[in-house]
């Protein structure tokens, strides 16, 4: 069965494997036939023979039979229903919906275009054939047409490779790319490089092409000729009006995203894995970014700035780790400008190119610098290459800007009086911090905590126990990072680096027991509103020790943590064990991305009673996606989840009895074949306490969707629910 692969963010490392559907609808969308095709039961249709598939395969009016193939044998009941795979090929020259509830494939190069509005629904996911040349799989928007690909943190919207949907390994280059042409260029802009018919206009530098939100590029990349590659997103005179927000690239065979001239802001942008440079503006794109995230691990630069551009960065965080030449920030050839501000960029290649890099003659009176860090453990300049010194003087006359190595400041022991972690230092955990009596630990935005490496009594980690508060209020711009020591000194990131983070609350019951891993630390039971701090925008990476069998510290460990604590927006990469596991209490979590953990990705014991909102978990490792036991009942509400590898244990899993649970809002896609289901269960659960609404039960796994001991009950309530499918 087809299904969604969602992703993970920054300073993580990602895999998108989708699975393998057996209904296909092939519709051809030549010139010849493209006048041929009207919407039968699909909303935004419109007039105009436009090549416009129909939201059922049954129901294509005015076709001719020699361009539609489908094969609509069925799933036996046994099994579950797949999607229906349509592909698209040619123009698109009418308005058309691509709906949630099929696989949309892109077979050679798909034009939008004479004013026609693509729209893609929220949960959508569109593949590109392998293919080079003429062969080449991707998808243009031309000028005057639009593309509303409007998806939902739940819900996005994902471009991906047919081969990674098919359940080969995701590799960059495996098709082409998203590209848009705008309105707003201007004199220095070209004909689109990859294919010269397309060509931006200059009338309106408000132009609206549509809106990209919530959207995943991933696996993509091709290089059609010498200095002529498609990109994951390439966006050429784009327009103000357009809306780009929340976007995603990993995996690209060049960059990530390029921008050729264009006025269109972008907001909330995370790039990973690109060959090239990560994000490339040329041509005089004046634009503003906010909130862009990149952490490098291949290609050459993170930015690269050309053609007389003066781009605005705004929450810029970058990390690299390998690059193969033009450093962090790259401004390439003469007349370059740009402002950056409220930024960390973090250099740990020592190669001769600094952080802030030039090869002609910059444009330093069109440059700016407010509130930028520049870190790493780079031991080359700062700043590097020709010209540069003007530019540098431009940082050193900034307000708020560091180019030194932070101070590192080691932390050991026990914290009994309040005290600030702030992010002009690096703070170092030597051991176990026990922060107690009543003392508050407030942590600045975009500071970076480090676990020592060490076992047993030498393990380095922090505890924050009932009755103190951990302040860890961090930004999308400046995140707060736990990490480990030989992460930050330039070693391989790996799990098991260092323990982790725990906190203890006063919010237990009767099941829960001392803290495992240190029997001295339990939880009360007086105040189920009780609130031990706030952490949001937190990263968690590099983590977990075992200290005895079944004594193990995770990214992060919650003991009776009370609903009046903030938990959003956090981040677990990299644990060698759970990523966050919580025992009993009542807080509730949010926007929690979960990605490499070597046991469960999200484990709840002991009655924990609270809600998830917005948990997405990408498992390439490990056992169950998620793991509940000791009578609890939580409730899930947005939940995606793609299971590639387990060991063991299905996607969710209900061990023990007496486990209930309502999950509501969610895409649960199981692509291994292991006797698992997505939903498993080892004894008894309580089935009159579980509850689902709204929930697709996906993937190419074969088993059945519902295993294990006394599931029927279960199951039952499933195809009792609302909105669901399996």
């Amino acid at each position: 069965m087809k299904s969604i692969n969602f992703w993970r963010f920054n300073n993580i490392q990602m895999e998108y494997i989708m699975a393998k559907t057996k209904n296909i609808s092939v519709i051809a969308l030549s010139a010849a036939t493209a006048a041929l095709l009207t919407l039968a039961g699909c909303g935004g249709g419109g007039g105009g023979g436009g090549s416009t598939p129909s939201s059922s395969s049954s129901s294509v009016s005015s076709i001719s039979s020699s361009s539609v193939s489908s094969s609509s044998s069925s799933v036996s009941s046994s099994s579950s229903s797949a999607k229906e795979e349509v592909t698209l090929t040619g123009d698109i020259t009418s308005n058309m919906t691509l709906t949630a509830n099929k696989i949309w494939i892109l077979d050679g190069l798909v034009v939008v275009k004479a004013g026609a509005t693509l729209t893609i629904e929220a949960g959508t996911t569109i593949a590109g054939k392998d293919g080079t040349g003429d062969s080449t799989s991707y998808m243009i928007v031309d000028k005057g047409s639009k593309i509303i690909a409007d998806g939902t943190a739940a819900a996005p919207i994902i471009f991906t490779s047919k081969k990674a949907l098919d359940g080969e390994a995701a590799a960059v280059g495996q098709w082409g790319g998203l590209t848009i042409i705008g309105n707003a260029g201007n004199a220095q802009v070209n004909p689109y490089e990859v294919n010269s018919a397309f060509v931006a206009g200059s009338s309106d530098l408000a132009d609206n092409s549509g809106i990209l939100r919530h959207v995943h590029i991933l696996n993509s990349g091709i290089t059609m000729a010498q200095d002529k590659e498609i990109n994951g997103l390439s966006m050429v005179g784009v327009g103000s009006g357009t809306v780009v927000d929340h976007i995603t690239v990993d995996n690209s065979d060049d960059d990530g995203i390029e921008l050729w001239g264009g006025t269109v802001n972008l907001s909330n942008i995370t790039i990973t894995r690109c060959t090239d440079d990560h994000f490339d503006i040329d041509d005089g794109f004046s634009g503003t970014v906010t909130n862009l995230s990149i952490t490098q691990t291949s290609g050459n630069a993170a930015i690269e700035m050309s053609g007389t551009t003066a781009a605005t960065f705004d929450g810029l965080t970058i990390v690299q780790n390998t690059s193969a030449k033009e450093g962090v920030v790259f401004f390439k050839g003469d007349g370059i400008g740009g402002h950056i501000k409220n930024a960390t960029i973090t250099d740990n290649v020592n190669d001769a190119y600094g952080a802030i890099h030039s090869d002609k003659t910059p444009d330093a009176t069109n440059a700016s610098f407010t509130n930028v860090t520049l870190a790493g453990s780079d031991t080359d300049a700062r700043f590097t290459g020709a010209n540069i010194a003007a530019v540098e003087a431009k940082f050193n006359a900034g307000t708020g800007n560091s180019s030194g190595a932070k101070t590192e400041q080691t932390l050991t022991g026990d914290i009994t009086t309040s005290m600030t972690l702030t992010a002009d230092k690096t703070w170092i955990l030597d051991g176990l911090v026990v922060v107690k009596n009543g003392a508050t630990l407030t942590i600045e935005a975009g500071t970076t905590i480090a676990g020592k490496d060490g076992t047993g009594d030498s393990t380095s980690y922090m505890i924050v126990d009932k009755g103190s508060k951990i302040i860890a209020d961090g930004t999308a711009a400046a995140p707060i990072i736990f990490t480990s020591k030989k992460a930050l000194d330039g070693e391989a990131a790996a799990v098991g680096q260092w323990g982790g983070l725990t906190i203890i609350g006063n919010a237990g019951n009767a099941q829960v027991n001392p803290y495992e891993v240190n029997s001295a630390f339990v939880a009360g039971s007086s105040d189920l509103a009780d609130n031990s701090g706030i952490l949001r925008h937190v990263h968690i990476l590099n983590s977990g020790i075992t200290m005895a069998q079944d004594k193990e510290i995770n990214g992060l460990s919650m003991v009776g943590v009370g609903s009046g604590t903030v938990v959003d927006h956090i981040t677990v990469d990299n644990s060698d064990d759970d990523g966050i596991e919580l025992w009993g209490g009542t807080v509730n979590l949010s926007n929690i991305t979960i990605t490499r953990c070597t046991d469960d990705h999200f484990d709840i014991d002991d009655g924990f009673s609270g809600t998830v909102t917005n948990l997405s978990i990408t498992q390439t490792s490990g056992n169950a996606a998620i793991e509940m036991s000791g009578t609890t009942a939580a409730t899930f509400d947005g939940l995606t989840i793609v299971q590639n590898t387990s060991a063991k244990e299905g996607v969710v899993f209900f061990k023990g009895d007496g486990i209930g649970g309502h999950i509501k809002n969610a895409t649960i896609t199981d692509n291994v074949n292991d006797a698992y289901g997505a939903i498993h269960s080892d004894k008894t659960p309580d089935a009159t306490n579980a509850s689902f609404t709204n929930v697709t039960l996906a993937g190419s796994d074969t088993d059945a969707r519902f295993t294990g001991a006394n599931i029927a009950a279960v199951e039952a309530k499933f195809n009792a629910g609302t909105g669901n499918t399996k």
